[in-house]
């Protein structure tokens, strides 16, 4: 039984979740009483790798001796910096069994992103891929106080444990820090959301319970593991109910799509609905019926992208809302598929409790708009570091930022952002994250980062820069300016030089000087969209 005086306000909720286990961990390892010798992990690629529930649980098992004798301690934090593979999967594991936070870093980050992270959230370990030397060696001389793992192969790590040698491991609580994920924030600094074994458990729960997961569902994740969606919805999820996951290696090439789905007879996966529009771009056909459903988030799916998908392969859609703050999804479109609401996400998973709420915090009537807020198990203690970054999680809600509608049914619509965030292929970003690298630069006097329209990625981006009159900077002085400062996916990919435009002479800004990006979007939609 869930104790609601630990937690926060805005995670109570008035139903009760029986979740069966008191940390992940737990879960993995009655799951593994229950499936010994079943296949729960598969890694295809270069090496293929294969682990049945009880192959897995030894080698996590040392690995949690590893990292015991290694000196880290309950609460200490591990930064994970890999693609998807199972050295991921296997110190996740560990450390979550350990009663450690696991803090994932996206690989891609440039090397400046990356040491922010690690600084602020205080991390003690750092575990990395060993084809991320470079990045590393980079920063390593200013980590102070941190161990640096550079990781081939897990078993060549833990080659030193005695597996003989027993370590007394601290009991881990549902209320016990697991994850801390890292997400682009307002100010230019990414914020670091805090979420505990209940929020994964509860979340994995009610997504497994949505679609009626059994002993036979399949995932197929080509989602990355350092991002919620990856973790919880083809992984915990199936777990919860003793499946199994095929866990691509790396970067998945969206040729071989179908070729997993028939290869390892996957069942189910979730996407970004940019993936579906490239799919869809593919000549490849899905030639078995395995697959019996995708569930989508991360940005708005077009009503043609999804009639168009279903007709050509004949899989379901099950469009879906939530965000890293939520742990992964709080509301999904009604299943089994003739139950379904075409265009709304759905309807609040048990976990949680959702409601549009106005500017006075007050919930409004039916097909009213207004913010999407959201409180329950699965919504996170809060962002890392001083009160001030909080102030989303407040009068017993978090609030999105989302804005929408819900219906006289219950089921929820989105209808966009109220701020200026670009979301690009899943991707968040933030124009402040963008602007505060460009504003470095000595010859730029202003600039405005806006998310432009792109058919495969939903966005992309666009920065619109004055420079100084004396000044002579070319693009590609920019993009080299660039370099090793920012992730390359977050590079505009087109740059505006306002000072060549005739009629727009200056950045638009309202009478307290705030940049008005709607404004710069209609501007480049009315002289630059296609």
């Amino acid at each position: 039984m869930i104790n609601k005086e630990l937690l926060q306000e805005h995670q109570k909720i008035i139903s009760n979740l029986n979740l069966n286990y008191n940390n992940v961990g737990e879960l993995l390892s009655e799951k593994v009483n229950e499936n010994n010798q079943k296949i729960f992990l598969i890694c295809p690629g270069k090496d293929s790798e294969q682990f049945t529930y009880s192959e897995f649980m030894t080698i996590v098992n040392q690995t949690s001796k590893f990292l015991i004798k290694s000196g880290l301690k309950k609460n200490d934090r591990i930064s994970l910096i890999f693609h998807n593979s199972s050295e991921f999967l296997i110190l996740y594991f560990a450390g979550l069994l350990c009663g450690l936070t696991i803090v994932p870093i996206n690989p891609d980050l440039s090397s400046r992103e990356i040491k922010y992270i690690i600084e602020d959230s205080n991390t003690k370990f750092i575990f990395y891929n060993h084809t991320l030397e470079s990045k590393i060696i980079s920063i390593k001389n200013e980590l102070n106080n941190i161990s640096l793992v550079k990781t081939t192969t897990i078993k060549e790590l833990i080659s030193s444990v005695d597996n003989k040698i027993d370590f007394e491991q601290d009991k881990v609580s549902l209320y016990d820090t697991a994850v801390i994920i890292y997400t682009s924030g307002t100010t230019g600094n990414p914020k670091g959301v805090v979420l505990t074994h209940l929020n994964l458990l509860s979340d994995a729960m009610s997504i497994s319970t949505w679609f009626k997961f059994n002993n036979e569902t399949r995932c197929l994740c080509i989602l990355p593991l350092f991002h919620n969606n990856g973790q919880i919805t083809t992984l915990l999820a199936p777990l919860y109910a003793g499946g199994s996951t095929v866990i691509v290696k790396g970067k998945i090439s969206l040729y071989a799509f179908w070729d997993l789905v028939n290869e390892f007879k996957a069942t189910w996966t979730s996407v970004m609905a940019s993936i579906l529009s490239i799919l869809l771009s593919l000549p490849n056909e899905h030639k078995e019926n395995n697959l019996s459903a995708i569930l989508c988030g991360g940005q708005i799916l077009t009503r043609s992208v999804q009639e168009q998908f279903e007709s050509r392969f004949n899989v379901p859609i099950f469009e879906g809302y939530g965000l890293t703050e939520t742990t992964s999804f709080s509301c999904i479109n009604n299943f089994p598929a003739e139950k379904r609401i075409i265009g709304s996400i759905g309807k609040s998973l048990v976990t949680n409790e959702m409601a549009i709420l106005n500017e006075n915090n007050e919930k409004v009537g039916e097909n009213i708009e207004g913010e999407i807020c959201i409180r329950g198990y699965n919504v996170a203690n809060g962002y890392l570091g001083d009160l001030e970054k909080n102030h989303p999680f407040r009068d017993g809600w978090f609030h999105s930022g989302d804005y929408g509608r819900k219906d006289s049914d219950e089921n929820f619509y989105f209808h966009g952002r109220q701020d200026s965030l670009i979301i690009k292929g899943g991707e968040n970003i933030y124009p402040a994250e963008i602007e505060n690298i460009l504003y470095s630069h000595p010859d730029i006097e202003e600039c405005a980062v806006i998310g432009i329209p792109h058919k495969l990625l939903g966005e992309d981006v666009c920065s619109f820069i004055k420079i100084k009159n004396e000044s002579n900077l070319s693009e590609n002085e920019l993009k080299e300016f660039y370099k090793n400062k920012i992730a390359d996916y977050k590079k505009p990919k087109k740059i505006i030089v306002i000072n060549n435009l005739d009629d727009l002479p200056e950045i638009p800004k309202g009478p307290t000087k705030k940049i008005l990006y709607r404004k710069l979007r209609d501007y480049y939609k009315k002289n630059f969209s296609d």
